[in-house]
Protein backbone atom coordinates (compact mmCIF):
# COMPACT_ATOMS: atom_id res chain seq x y z
CA UNK A 1 0.00 0.00 0.00
CA UNK A 2 1.06 3.54 -0.97
CA UNK A 3 1.16 5.45 2.66
CA UNK A 4 2.01 9.05 0.60
CA UNK A 5 -1.39 8.18 -1.43
CA UNK A 6 -3.33 7.40 1.80
CA UNK A 7 -2.09 10.75 3.40
CA UNK A 8 -3.30 12.66 0.17
CA UNK A 9 -6.21 10.80 0.43
CA UNK A 10 -7.38 11.34 3.64
CA UNK A 11 -6.26 15.01 3.15
CA UNK A 12 -8.54 15.00 -0.04
CA UNK A 13 -11.25 13.46 1.89
CA UNK A 14 -11.27 16.38 4.59
CA UNK A 15 -11.61 18.75 1.90
CA UNK A 16 -14.65 17.15 0.57
CA UNK A 17 -16.11 17.39 3.69
CA UNK A 18 -15.53 20.84 4.74
CA UNK A 19 -16.80 22.12 1.25
CA UNK A 20 -19.87 20.24 1.69
CA UNK A 21 -20.52 21.53 5.38
CA UNK A 22 -19.42 25.31 4.22
CA UNK A 23 -22.06 24.59 0.83
CA UNK A 24 -24.32 23.21 3.20
CA UNK A 25 -24.30 19.12 1.86
CA UNK A 26 -26.43 17.74 5.24
CA UNK A 27 -29.13 15.87 5.78
CA UNK A 28 -31.81 17.40 7.32
CA UNK A 29 -34.99 15.92 8.09
CA UNK A 30 -36.94 18.34 8.95
CA UNK A 31 -39.11 17.52 10.72
CA UNK A 32 -42.57 18.90 11.75
CA UNK A 33 -44.59 21.48 13.07
CA UNK A 34 -46.51 20.15 16.04
CA UNK A 35 -50.10 21.04 15.56
CA UNK A 36 -52.07 20.37 18.17
CA UNK A 37 -55.45 22.38 16.83
CA UNK A 38 -58.94 23.18 18.15
CA UNK A 39 -61.32 22.87 15.20
CA UNK A 40 -61.15 27.31 14.91
CA UNK A 41 -57.08 26.96 15.35
CA UNK A 42 -57.34 24.97 12.03
CA UNK A 43 -59.44 27.12 10.53
CA UNK A 44 -56.98 30.12 10.89
CA UNK A 45 -53.63 28.45 10.71
CA UNK A 46 -53.08 29.47 14.30
CA UNK A 47 -51.32 27.20 16.64
CA UNK A 48 -52.29 26.25 19.96
CA UNK A 49 -49.30 23.73 21.01
CA UNK A 50 -46.97 20.61 20.15
CA UNK A 51 -48.17 17.35 19.67
CA UNK A 52 -44.21 15.21 19.76
CA UNK A 53 -45.37 11.79 19.54
CA UNK A 54 -43.02 8.95 18.61
CA UNK A 55 -43.48 8.18 14.46
CA UNK A 56 -45.06 10.57 12.09
CA UNK A 57 -49.00 11.49 12.89
CA UNK A 58 -51.45 12.02 10.43
CA UNK A 59 -51.74 15.84 12.02
CA UNK A 60 -48.11 16.28 11.64
CA UNK A 61 -47.70 14.74 8.21
CA UNK A 62 -50.65 17.08 7.07
CA UNK A 63 -49.28 19.77 8.82
CA UNK A 64 -45.95 19.92 6.72
CA UNK A 65 -47.86 18.84 3.64
CA UNK A 66 -48.84 22.30 3.54
CA UNK A 67 -46.40 23.93 4.33
CA UNK A 68 -43.17 22.87 2.47
CA UNK A 69 -42.58 23.52 -0.99
CA UNK A 70 -39.40 22.41 -3.40
CA UNK A 71 -37.97 19.72 -1.10
CA UNK A 72 -34.51 18.32 -1.85
CA UNK A 73 -31.95 16.46 -0.30
CA UNK A 74 -27.99 16.81 -0.56
CA UNK A 75 -26.50 13.30 1.44
CA UNK A 76 -23.44 12.32 2.07
CA UNK A 77 -22.05 8.88 4.03
CA UNK A 78 -18.65 7.73 4.73
CA UNK A 79 -19.58 3.87 5.12
CA UNK A 80 -16.00 1.88 6.98
CA UNK A 81 -15.68 -1.33 6.25
CA UNK A 82 -16.06 -2.21 9.64
CA UNK A 83 -19.64 -3.15 10.23
CA UNK A 84 -18.70 -2.32 13.83
CA UNK A 85 -17.60 1.51 13.42
CA UNK A 86 -20.20 3.77 12.91
CA UNK A 87 -21.25 5.68 9.55
CA UNK A 88 -20.88 8.88 9.41
CA UNK A 89 -23.33 11.19 7.37
CA UNK A 90 -23.65 15.06 6.39
CA UNK A 91 -26.62 15.97 5.22
CA UNK A 92 -28.48 19.54 3.45
CA UNK A 93 -32.35 19.87 2.89
CA UNK A 94 -33.67 23.15 1.19
CA UNK A 95 -36.97 23.58 1.73
CA UNK A 96 -39.48 26.73 0.98
CA UNK A 97 -42.41 27.84 3.82
CA UNK A 98 -45.86 28.84 3.12
CA UNK A 99 -45.51 29.52 6.51
CA UNK A 100 -43.05 29.60 9.65
CA UNK A 101 -43.63 27.62 12.17
CA UNK A 102 -42.60 28.05 15.64
CA UNK A 103 -40.45 25.21 15.61
CA UNK A 104 -38.72 23.04 12.85
CA UNK A 105 -38.26 19.89 13.64
CA UNK A 106 -36.12 16.91 12.09
CA UNK A 107 -37.01 13.49 11.97
CA UNK A 108 -34.55 11.80 13.65
CA UNK A 109 -34.77 8.56 15.91
CA UNK A 110 -31.06 8.40 17.37
CA UNK A 111 -29.82 9.49 20.64
CA UNK A 112 -28.78 13.48 21.27
CA UNK A 113 -24.93 12.40 20.74
CA UNK A 114 -25.35 11.24 17.54
CA UNK A 115 -25.89 14.69 16.34
CA UNK A 116 -22.68 16.23 15.71
CA UNK A 117 -23.66 20.11 14.41
CA UNK A 118 -26.87 21.65 12.76
CA UNK A 119 -26.70 24.72 10.84
CA UNK A 120 -29.31 26.80 9.49
CA UNK A 121 -28.77 29.47 7.15
CA UNK A 122 -25.26 29.15 7.51
CA UNK A 123 -25.20 29.71 11.01
CA UNK A 124 -24.89 27.36 13.94
CA UNK A 125 -28.55 26.24 15.86
CA UNK A 126 -29.43 24.97 18.93
CA UNK A 127 -31.27 21.86 18.93
CA UNK A 128 -33.61 19.85 21.41
CA UNK A 129 -33.59 15.69 20.82
CA UNK A 130 -37.22 15.14 21.77
CA UNK A 131 -39.47 11.13 20.81
CA UNK A 132 -37.37 10.67 17.63
CA UNK A 133 -37.50 14.08 16.83
CA UNK A 134 -34.67 16.88 16.23
CA UNK A 135 -36.28 20.25 17.42
CA UNK A 136 -34.79 23.64 15.71
CA UNK A 137 -35.57 27.12 16.79
CA UNK A 138 -37.13 29.24 13.38
CA UNK A 139 -36.03 32.32 14.47
CA UNK A 140 -33.87 31.91 10.87
CA UNK A 141 -36.39 30.40 8.58
CA UNK A 142 -37.55 32.37 5.58
CA UNK A 143 -40.15 31.77 3.92
CA UNK A 144 -38.35 31.43 0.48
CA UNK A 145 -35.37 29.56 -0.05
CA UNK A 146 -34.55 27.66 3.59
CA UNK A 147 -31.24 25.80 3.98
CA UNK A 148 -30.39 23.62 7.43
CA UNK A 149 -27.34 21.48 7.32
CA UNK A 150 -26.78 18.18 9.75
CA UNK A 151 -23.67 16.61 10.66
CA UNK A 152 -24.65 13.12 12.31
CA UNK A 153 -23.79 9.69 12.85
CA UNK A 154 -26.21 6.87 10.95
CA UNK A 155 -28.45 4.79 12.73
CA UNK A 156 -27.68 1.30 11.96
CA UNK A 157 -31.11 -0.62 12.52
CA UNK A 158 -32.21 -0.04 8.96
CA UNK A 159 -28.62 -0.11 7.03
CA UNK A 160 -28.64 -3.54 7.00
CA UNK A 161 -25.02 -3.84 7.85
CA UNK A 162 -22.52 -6.71 7.68
CA UNK A 163 -18.60 -7.50 7.02
CA UNK A 164 -19.08 -7.82 3.22
CA UNK A 165 -22.41 -4.82 2.48
CA UNK A 166 -25.07 -3.11 3.40
CA UNK A 167 -28.01 -2.11 2.03
CA UNK A 168 -31.25 0.40 3.18
CA UNK A 169 -34.64 -0.82 3.93
CA UNK A 170 -36.91 2.55 4.59
CA UNK A 171 -39.98 0.93 3.78
CA UNK A 172 -42.49 2.02 5.61
CA UNK A 173 -40.72 5.07 7.59
CA UNK A 174 -37.47 3.70 8.64
CA UNK A 175 -35.60 6.28 6.46
CA UNK A 176 -35.34 8.27 10.11
CA UNK A 177 -33.32 5.95 11.91
CA UNK A 178 -30.66 6.44 9.72
CA UNK A 179 -30.80 9.88 9.27
CA UNK A 180 -32.67 13.14 9.45
CA UNK A 181 -35.91 13.32 7.09
CA UNK A 182 -39.06 13.90 6.67
CA UNK A 183 -40.14 10.71 6.74
CA UNK A 184 -43.26 10.79 5.06
CA UNK A 185 -44.95 9.76 1.83
CA UNK A 186 -46.15 12.78 1.01
CA UNK A 187 -43.35 15.03 0.43
CA UNK A 188 -41.22 13.57 -2.33
CA UNK A 189 -37.88 15.43 -2.74
CA UNK A 190 -35.17 15.23 -5.29
CA UNK A 191 -32.07 13.66 -3.81
CA UNK A 192 -28.58 14.09 -4.11
CA UNK A 193 -26.23 11.10 -2.90
CA UNK A 194 -22.63 11.12 -2.35
CA UNK A 195 -20.83 7.78 -0.94
CA UNK A 196 -17.32 7.45 0.69
CA UNK A 197 -16.81 3.49 0.79
CA UNK A 198 -13.99 0.61 0.66
CA UNK A 199 -12.15 1.26 -2.67
CA UNK A 200 -12.92 -2.53 -3.34
CA UNK A 201 -16.67 -2.07 -3.10
CA UNK A 202 -19.83 -1.31 -5.91
CA UNK A 203 -22.32 0.51 -4.76
CA UNK A 204 -26.10 1.09 -6.15
CA UNK A 205 -28.22 4.16 -5.16
CA UNK A 206 -31.21 5.43 -7.28
CA UNK A 207 -29.44 7.77 -9.39
CA UNK A 208 -26.85 6.73 -11.73
CA UNK A 209 -23.13 6.93 -10.91
CA UNK A 210 -21.82 9.80 -12.44
CA UNK A 211 -18.34 10.29 -10.78
CA UNK A 212 -15.87 7.87 -9.34
CA UNK A 213 -12.62 9.14 -7.30
CA UNK A 214 -10.24 6.66 -5.87
CA UNK A 215 -7.02 6.81 -3.54
CA UNK A 216 -5.67 4.17 -1.25
CA UNK A 217 -8.27 1.87 0.03
CA UNK A 218 -11.23 3.77 -0.39
CA UNK A 219 -13.42 5.35 -3.06
CA UNK A 220 -15.83 8.35 -3.24
CA UNK A 221 -18.92 7.77 -5.48
CA UNK A 222 -21.28 10.58 -6.58
CA UNK A 223 -25.03 9.80 -7.82
CA UNK A 224 -27.11 11.52 -10.12
CA UNK A 225 -30.04 13.34 -9.25
CA UNK A 226 -32.88 11.70 -9.16
CA UNK A 227 -37.08 12.47 -9.72
CA UNK A 228 -39.16 13.30 -6.33
CA UNK A 229 -39.36 10.65 -4.16
CA UNK A 230 -40.66 9.83 -1.29
CA UNK A 231 -38.14 8.67 1.71
CA UNK A 232 -39.19 5.07 1.77
CA UNK A 233 -38.14 4.42 -1.82
CA UNK A 234 -34.72 6.66 -1.42
CA UNK A 235 -32.19 3.77 -1.43
CA UNK A 236 -28.25 3.09 -1.40
CA UNK A 237 -26.25 -0.03 -0.99
CA UNK A 238 -22.91 -0.83 -0.67
CA UNK A 239 -20.34 -3.43 -0.94
CA UNK A 240 -18.64 -6.77 -2.47
CA UNK A 241 -20.89 -7.29 -5.08
CA UNK A 242 -20.66 -8.60 -8.97
CA UNK A 243 -21.91 -6.41 -11.81
CA UNK A 244 -23.39 -8.50 -14.96
CA UNK A 245 -24.98 -6.15 -18.01
CA UNK A 246 -27.04 -6.60 -20.37
CA UNK A 247 -28.82 -4.47 -23.27
CA UNK A 248 -32.77 -5.22 -24.38
CA UNK A 249 -34.94 -2.77 -26.14
CA UNK A 250 -32.45 -0.44 -26.46
CA UNK A 251 -32.11 0.06 -22.39
CA UNK A 252 -29.57 -1.35 -20.26
CA UNK A 253 -29.90 -3.44 -17.12
CA UNK A 254 -27.20 -4.14 -14.31
CA UNK A 255 -27.53 -7.11 -11.88
CA UNK A 256 -25.28 -6.97 -8.82
CA UNK A 257 -25.15 -10.24 -7.00
CA UNK A 258 -22.68 -12.61 -5.00
CA UNK A 259 -23.42 -15.17 -6.48
CA UNK A 260 -20.24 -17.72 -6.38
CA UNK A 261 -21.50 -20.53 -8.45
CA UNK A 262 -21.02 -20.08 -12.27
CA UNK A 263 -23.31 -22.39 -13.65
CA UNK A 264 -26.09 -21.20 -11.60
CA UNK A 265 -25.61 -17.78 -12.66
CA UNK A 266 -25.17 -18.89 -16.70
CA UNK A 267 -28.31 -20.54 -15.97
CA UNK A 268 -30.42 -17.65 -14.42
CA UNK A 269 -28.30 -14.42 -16.20
CA UNK A 270 -29.97 -14.04 -19.27
CA UNK A 271 -33.57 -14.92 -18.29
CA UNK A 272 -33.53 -12.47 -15.24
CA UNK A 273 -32.59 -9.85 -18.49
CA UNK A 274 -35.32 -10.97 -20.63
CA UNK A 275 -38.16 -10.98 -17.50
CA UNK A 276 -37.52 -7.40 -16.66
CA UNK A 277 -37.28 -6.09 -20.24
CA UNK A 278 -40.64 -7.78 -21.16
CA UNK A 279 -42.34 -6.22 -17.87
CA UNK A 280 -41.29 -2.74 -18.79
CA UNK A 281 -42.43 -3.30 -22.33
CA UNK A 282 -45.47 -4.44 -21.09
CA UNK A 283 -46.23 -1.85 -19.05
CA UNK A 284 -45.26 1.20 -21.06
CA UNK A 285 -47.85 0.21 -23.54
CA UNK A 286 -50.76 -0.21 -20.78
CA UNK A 287 -49.76 3.00 -19.27
CA UNK A 288 -48.79 4.85 -22.25
CA UNK A 289 -46.26 6.36 -20.12
CA UNK A 290 -42.37 5.12 -20.41
CA UNK A 291 -40.19 4.35 -17.67
CA UNK A 292 -39.79 7.89 -15.48
CA UNK A 293 -36.29 6.56 -13.65
CA UNK A 294 -33.70 6.61 -16.05
CA UNK A 295 -31.38 3.54 -15.68
CA UNK A 296 -32.52 0.21 -14.11
CA UNK A 297 -30.38 -1.76 -11.42
CA UNK A 298 -31.55 -4.57 -9.50
CA UNK A 299 -29.31 -6.54 -6.70
CA UNK A 300 -29.92 -10.07 -5.47
CA UNK A 301 -29.18 -10.08 -1.71
CA UNK A 302 -28.54 -13.09 0.56
CA UNK A 303 -31.58 -13.54 3.28
CA UNK A 304 -32.93 -10.22 1.90
CA UNK A 305 -36.60 -9.69 3.92
CA UNK A 306 -38.69 -9.97 1.37
CA UNK A 307 -39.16 -11.71 -2.11
CA UNK A 308 -38.66 -7.66 -3.49
CA UNK A 309 -38.41 -3.86 -2.79
CA UNK A 310 -39.23 -1.36 -5.71
CA UNK A 311 -36.48 1.58 -5.05
CA UNK A 312 -36.96 3.78 -7.65
CA UNK A 313 -33.74 2.52 -10.73
CA UNK A 314 -32.37 0.15 -8.15
CA UNK A 315 -34.71 -2.80 -7.24
CA UNK A 316 -33.64 -4.98 -4.46
CA UNK A 317 -34.22 -8.84 -4.65
CA UNK A 318 -34.28 -12.15 -2.52
CA UNK A 319 -31.43 -13.61 -4.42
CA UNK A 320 -32.86 -17.37 -3.70
CA UNK A 321 -35.77 -16.39 -5.42
CA UNK A 322 -34.59 -15.38 -8.44
CA UNK A 323 -31.75 -17.72 -8.95
CA UNK A 324 -33.51 -20.77 -9.33
CA UNK A 325 -32.11 -24.20 -9.58
CA UNK A 326 -32.01 -26.75 -12.43
CA UNK A 327 -35.21 -28.69 -11.08
CA UNK A 328 -37.12 -25.30 -10.47
CA UNK A 329 -40.94 -26.34 -10.89
CA UNK A 330 -42.83 -24.35 -13.06
CA UNK A 331 -44.53 -23.02 -9.83
CA UNK A 332 -41.37 -21.68 -9.11
CA UNK A 333 -40.37 -20.29 -12.09
CA UNK A 334 -44.16 -18.52 -12.20
CA UNK A 335 -43.10 -16.85 -8.97
CA UNK A 336 -39.58 -15.53 -10.40
CA UNK A 337 -41.70 -14.37 -13.17
CA UNK A 338 -44.68 -12.57 -11.07
CA UNK A 339 -41.93 -11.40 -8.75
CA UNK A 340 -40.06 -9.12 -11.12
CA UNK A 341 -43.26 -8.13 -12.67
CA UNK A 342 -44.65 -7.08 -9.16
CA UNK A 343 -41.83 -4.72 -8.80
CA UNK A 344 -41.67 -3.62 -12.14
CA UNK A 345 -45.12 -2.38 -11.87
CA UNK A 346 -44.82 -0.22 -9.03
CA UNK A 347 -42.10 2.03 -11.36
CA UNK A 348 -45.53 3.58 -12.15
CA UNK A 349 -47.79 2.20 -9.46
CA UNK A 350 -46.13 3.31 -5.83
CA UNK A 351 -42.92 5.38 -7.54
CA UNK A 352 -44.48 7.57 -9.91
CA UNK A 353 -47.47 8.04 -8.42
CA UNK A 354 -47.12 7.58 -4.47
CA UNK A 355 -49.97 6.97 -1.73
CA UNK A 356 -50.55 10.33 0.43
CA UNK A 357 -50.43 8.62 3.34
CA UNK A 358 -50.38 5.08 3.90
CA UNK A 359 -53.61 4.15 4.61
CA UNK A 360 -53.75 3.59 0.97
CA UNK A 361 -50.33 1.04 1.19
CA UNK A 362 -52.91 -1.45 -0.33
CA UNK A 363 -53.29 0.07 -4.04
CA UNK A 364 -49.57 -0.55 -4.41
CA UNK A 365 -49.45 -3.59 -3.59
CA UNK A 366 -52.85 -4.87 -5.32
CA UNK A 367 -52.01 -2.74 -8.84
CA UNK A 368 -48.39 -4.34 -8.44
CA UNK A 369 -50.20 -7.98 -8.20
CA UNK A 370 -53.06 -7.40 -10.46
CA UNK A 371 -50.74 -6.48 -13.48
CA UNK A 372 -48.20 -8.72 -12.32
CA UNK A 373 -50.43 -11.38 -12.66
CA UNK A 374 -51.44 -10.16 -16.46
CA UNK A 375 -47.57 -10.10 -17.27
CA UNK A 376 -46.34 -13.17 -16.23
CA UNK A 377 -49.51 -15.55 -16.45
CA UNK A 378 -49.51 -16.01 -20.45
CA UNK A 379 -46.08 -16.77 -20.72
CA UNK A 380 -47.51 -20.39 -18.25
CA UNK A 381 -50.34 -21.20 -20.83
CA UNK A 382 -50.26 -24.50 -19.15
CA UNK A 383 -51.60 -23.65 -15.83
CA UNK A 384 -54.85 -23.30 -14.58
CA UNK A 385 -54.34 -19.25 -13.17
CA UNK A 386 -58.20 -19.02 -12.57
CA UNK A 387 -57.64 -22.03 -10.26
CA UNK A 388 -54.39 -20.28 -9.20
CA UNK A 389 -55.89 -17.10 -8.46
CA UNK A 390 -58.75 -18.64 -6.16
CA UNK A 391 -56.93 -20.74 -3.99
CA UNK A 392 -54.25 -18.33 -3.36
CA UNK A 393 -56.32 -15.82 -2.45
CA UNK A 394 -60.20 -16.88 -1.92
CA UNK A 395 -59.39 -18.97 1.66
CA UNK A 396 -56.98 -16.57 3.43
CA UNK A 397 -59.54 -13.43 3.22
CA UNK A 398 -62.39 -15.43 4.11
CA UNK A 399 -60.34 -16.46 6.93
CA UNK A 400 -60.36 -12.71 7.79
CA UNK A 401 -63.32 -11.25 6.43
CA UNK A 402 -66.20 -13.75 7.87
CA UNK A 403 -64.95 -13.22 11.41
CA UNK A 404 -66.00 -10.38 14.12
CA UNK A 405 -62.29 -9.12 13.94
CA UNK A 406 -62.22 -8.40 10.35
CA UNK A 407 -61.15 -5.28 9.13
CA UNK A 408 -61.35 -3.22 5.41
CA UNK A 409 -58.91 -3.08 3.08
CA UNK A 410 -58.89 0.62 3.43
CA UNK A 411 -57.64 0.97 6.77
CA UNK A 412 -57.34 4.18 9.59
CA UNK A 413 -53.24 5.20 10.43
CA UNK A 414 -52.80 7.96 12.79
CA UNK A 415 -48.87 7.33 12.99
CA UNK A 416 -46.44 5.98 10.45
CA UNK A 417 -44.86 4.60 13.18
CA UNK A 418 -48.20 1.69 12.83
CA UNK A 419 -48.00 1.46 9.32
CA UNK A 420 -46.35 -2.22 9.48
CA UNK A 421 -49.74 -3.42 11.29
CA UNK A 422 -51.88 -2.75 8.30
CA UNK A 423 -50.39 -5.44 5.93
CA UNK A 424 -52.44 -8.83 6.02
CA UNK A 425 -54.21 -11.12 4.51
CA UNK A 426 -57.41 -8.35 3.52
CA UNK A 427 -54.85 -6.39 1.87
CA UNK A 428 -52.52 -9.19 -0.09
CA UNK A 429 -55.71 -11.44 -0.51
CA UNK A 430 -59.30 -9.55 -0.92
CA UNK A 431 -58.19 -6.37 -2.85
CA UNK A 432 -56.66 -8.23 -5.86
CA UNK A 433 -60.28 -10.06 -5.77
CA UNK A 434 -62.02 -6.74 -5.22
CA UNK A 435 -59.82 -5.13 -7.94
CA UNK A 436 -60.87 -7.57 -10.41
CA UNK A 437 -64.43 -6.84 -9.50
CA UNK A 438 -63.83 -3.13 -10.06
CA UNK A 439 -62.39 -4.29 -14.02
CA UNK A 440 -65.18 -6.28 -14.48
CA UNK A 441 -67.59 -3.86 -13.58
CA UNK A 442 -66.46 -0.84 -15.83
CA UNK A 443 -65.06 -3.16 -18.36
CA UNK A 444 -61.05 -3.47 -19.72
CA UNK A 445 -61.05 -0.53 -21.88
CA UNK A 446 -62.61 2.36 -19.31
CA UNK A 447 -60.25 0.92 -16.75
CA UNK A 448 -57.60 0.91 -18.47
CA UNK A 449 -58.21 4.87 -19.70
CA UNK A 450 -58.72 5.23 -16.33
CA UNK A 451 -55.53 4.62 -15.05
CA UNK A 452 -53.75 6.08 -17.70
CA UNK A 453 -55.62 9.22 -17.10
CA UNK A 454 -54.44 8.86 -12.90
CA UNK A 455 -50.96 7.94 -13.42
CA UNK A 456 -50.82 11.17 -15.87
CA UNK A 457 -52.57 13.21 -13.76
CA UNK A 458 -50.27 12.87 -10.55
CA UNK A 459 -46.84 11.83 -12.05
CA UNK A 460 -44.26 12.52 -9.49
CA UNK A 461 -46.60 13.43 -6.65
CA UNK A 462 -48.95 12.02 -4.39
CA UNK A 463 -52.73 10.75 -4.92
CA UNK A 464 -55.49 8.72 -2.67
CA UNK A 465 -57.91 5.94 -3.68
CA UNK A 466 -60.48 8.37 -3.79
CA UNK A 467 -59.09 10.09 -6.30
CA UNK A 468 -58.65 7.39 -8.59
CA UNK A 469 -62.45 6.50 -7.80
CA UNK A 470 -63.56 9.42 -9.10
CA UNK A 471 -61.74 9.27 -12.38
CA UNK A 472 -63.60 5.95 -12.86
CA UNK A 473 -66.47 7.69 -11.54
CA UNK A 474 -66.64 9.90 -14.64
CA UNK A 475 -66.12 7.42 -16.93
CA UNK A 476 -69.08 4.69 -16.22
CA UNK A 477 -72.64 4.97 -15.19
CA UNK A 478 -71.72 2.89 -12.21
CA UNK A 479 -72.10 5.14 -8.73
CA UNK A 480 -68.29 3.32 -7.79
CA UNK A 481 -67.92 5.79 -4.55
CA UNK A 482 -70.66 3.50 -3.43
CA UNK A 483 -68.97 0.81 -4.08
CA UNK A 484 -66.05 1.48 -3.12
CA UNK A 485 -67.52 2.41 0.32
CA UNK A 486 -68.91 -1.14 0.90
CA UNK A 487 -65.81 -2.93 -0.61
CA UNK A 488 -63.02 -0.96 0.29
CA UNK A 489 -64.22 1.36 3.52
CA UNK A 490 -65.75 -1.65 5.18
CA UNK A 491 -65.30 -5.05 6.55
CA UNK A 492 -67.16 -8.36 5.68
CA UNK A 493 -68.81 -10.10 2.96
CA UNK A 494 -72.01 -10.72 1.67
CA UNK A 495 -74.09 -13.68 2.39
CA UNK A 496 -75.74 -14.87 -1.08
CA UNK A 497 -78.54 -17.09 -1.32
CA UNK A 498 -79.83 -19.15 -4.40
CA UNK A 499 -83.28 -20.26 -5.28
CA UNK A 500 -84.28 -22.29 -7.79
CA UNK A 501 -87.90 -23.37 -9.09
CA UNK A 502 -88.75 -25.62 -11.54
CA UNK A 503 -91.80 -26.84 -13.24
CA UNK A 504 -92.58 -30.11 -15.61
CA UNK A 505 -88.65 -29.91 -16.03
CA UNK A 506 -87.85 -26.53 -17.13
CA UNK A 507 -86.37 -23.54 -14.69
CA UNK A 508 -89.39 -21.26 -13.91
CA UNK A 509 -87.26 -18.89 -11.74
CA UNK A 510 -83.33 -18.71 -10.67
CA UNK A 511 -82.50 -15.81 -8.31
CA UNK A 512 -80.06 -14.57 -5.77
CA UNK A 513 -80.27 -13.10 -2.84
CA UNK A 514 -78.20 -10.86 -0.68
CA UNK A 515 -77.87 -10.27 2.68
CA UNK A 516 -75.57 -8.12 5.00
CA UNK A 517 -74.81 -10.59 7.86
CA UNK A 518 -73.93 -7.94 9.70
CA UNK A 519 -76.89 -6.06 9.42
CA UNK A 520 -75.85 -2.63 8.58
CA UNK A 521 -78.20 -2.96 5.18
CA UNK A 522 -74.52 -3.47 2.55
CA UNK A 523 -75.16 -4.16 -0.71
CA UNK A 524 -72.22 -5.63 -2.87
CA UNK A 525 -72.32 -4.60 -6.60
CA UNK A 526 -70.53 -7.31 -8.12
CA UNK A 527 -70.23 -9.86 -11.13
CA UNK A 528 -70.96 -13.75 -10.48
CA UNK A 529 -69.97 -16.26 -13.04
CA UNK A 530 -72.50 -18.76 -12.43
CA UNK A 531 -71.86 -22.11 -13.53
CA UNK A 532 -74.77 -24.86 -13.98
CA UNK A 533 -74.38 -28.46 -14.49
CA UNK A 534 -76.47 -30.99 -16.07
CA UNK A 535 -77.39 -33.95 -18.53
CA UNK A 536 -75.59 -31.56 -21.53
CA UNK A 537 -72.38 -30.72 -19.37
CA UNK A 538 -71.25 -27.47 -17.79
CA UNK A 539 -72.84 -24.12 -18.78
CA UNK A 540 -72.44 -20.68 -17.11
CA UNK A 541 -73.99 -17.59 -17.39
CA UNK A 542 -72.63 -14.04 -16.23
CA UNK A 543 -74.68 -12.23 -13.67
CA UNK A 544 -74.78 -8.75 -12.09
CA UNK A 545 -75.60 -8.88 -8.44
CA UNK A 546 -76.48 -4.93 -8.46
CA UNK A 547 -79.24 -5.30 -5.81
CA UNK A 548 -80.64 -6.93 -3.28
CA UNK A 549 -82.20 -9.75 -5.24
CA UNK A 550 -81.35 -10.04 -8.99
CA UNK A 551 -83.62 -12.79 -10.94
CA UNK A 552 -81.54 -14.61 -14.09
CA UNK A 553 -84.36 -14.28 -16.76
CA UNK A 554 -82.23 -15.91 -19.90
CA UNK A 555 -82.38 -19.67 -18.15
CA UNK A 556 -86.11 -19.20 -17.86
CA UNK A 557 -87.79 -22.30 -19.91
CA UNK A 558 -84.12 -24.07 -20.09
CA UNK A 559 -83.79 -27.53 -18.73
CA UNK A 560 -83.51 -28.10 -14.79
CA UNK A 561 -79.75 -28.36 -14.19
CA UNK A 562 -78.41 -30.41 -11.58
CA UNK A 563 -76.64 -27.94 -9.57
CA UNK A 564 -76.37 -24.50 -9.67
CA UNK A 565 -72.82 -22.74 -8.35
CA UNK A 566 -73.22 -18.88 -8.60
CA UNK A 567 -69.30 -18.40 -7.81
CA UNK A 568 -68.63 -21.60 -9.73
CA UNK A 569 -66.28 -19.45 -12.14
CA UNK A 570 -64.56 -17.99 -8.97
CA UNK A 571 -65.54 -14.72 -9.72
CA UNK A 572 -68.03 -14.02 -6.87
CA UNK A 573 -67.00 -13.05 -3.21
CA UNK A 574 -68.98 -14.09 -0.27
CA UNK A 575 -70.80 -16.53 1.63
CA UNK A 576 -72.61 -18.77 -1.09
CA UNK A 577 -76.05 -20.88 0.20
CA UNK A 578 -76.96 -23.12 -2.36
CA UNK A 579 -80.34 -24.32 -2.84
CA UNK A 580 -81.08 -27.68 -1.16
CA UNK A 581 -81.41 -29.40 -4.75
CA UNK A 582 -77.35 -28.33 -6.18
CA UNK A 583 -76.72 -29.47 -2.40
CA UNK A 584 -78.00 -32.77 -3.26
CA UNK A 585 -76.59 -33.26 -6.25
CA UNK A 586 -72.77 -32.10 -5.08
CA UNK A 587 -72.54 -34.15 -2.32
CA UNK A 588 -73.37 -37.10 -5.16
CA UNK A 589 -71.48 -35.86 -8.03
CA UNK A 590 -68.44 -33.86 -6.66
CA UNK A 591 -65.85 -35.88 -7.47
CA UNK A 592 -66.79 -36.41 -11.19
CA UNK A 593 -67.42 -32.63 -11.19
Amino acid sequence: MDKRRVRDYKAYMRSEWRSLLASGVGIVAVGLWLFAVSAPARRTGALMGPLLDPGVSIELASARARAIRGLSYDLAFEIPEAATEPVRGLARIRFGLAEIPPSLILDFAQPADRVLAVRVADEPSSFTVLNGHLLLPSSLLRAEENEVVVEFLAGDEALNRNAEYLYTLFVPARAHLAFPCFDQPDLKARYHLRLDVPGTWETVANGAEIERRTAGTRASIRFAETPPLPTYLFAFAAGRFQIDRAERNGRTFRMLHRETDAARLARNRDTLFDLHAAALVWLEDYTGIPYQFGKFDFMLIPSFQFSGMEHAGAVLYNASSLLLDQTATQAQQLARASTIAHESAHMWFGDLVTMRWFDDVWMKEVFASFFAAKIANPTFPELNHDLRFLMTNYPAAYEIDRTAGANPIRQRLDNLRDAGSLYGAIIYQKAPIVMRQLEAIVGDDTFREGLREYLRRYAFGNATWSDLIRILDDRTEEDLAVWSQVWVEEPGRPTIQTELAAEAGRVTRLSFTQTDPRKRGLLWRQRLQVVMGGDQGLRSVLVDLDGPRVTVAEVVGQPVPRFVLPSGGGLGYGLFELDPASRRALVADLPEV
